[in-house]
């Protein structure tokens, strides 16, 4: 699994994400310690939170509540 990830250290709330395209999975690593993969995420989306300019808010709007996830 090759995926990219993503630095936030501007982020409070967000250590880093990252995106997998071949399974369009995207992994959240909470600077409180927690990791959470949300499945079946677009690529657009993953783009679009790259050029939010809040990682955290775009999370809370576009994604949680939306796509499926796991906590790993």
């Amino acid at each position: 699994m090759t995926m990219e990830w993503i630095e936030t250290p501007e982020s409070s709330n967000l250590e880093r994400f990252g995106y997998e395209a071949s399974t369009m999975s995207l992994r959240v690593e909470f600077k409180s310690g927690g990791t959470y993969d949300y499945y079946d995420v677009p690529e657009q989306v993953f783009e679009n939170m790259k050029a939010a300019p809040s990682k955290g808010s775009f999370l809370a709007q576009h994604i949680k509540g939306v796509y499926r996830y796991a906590r790993i």
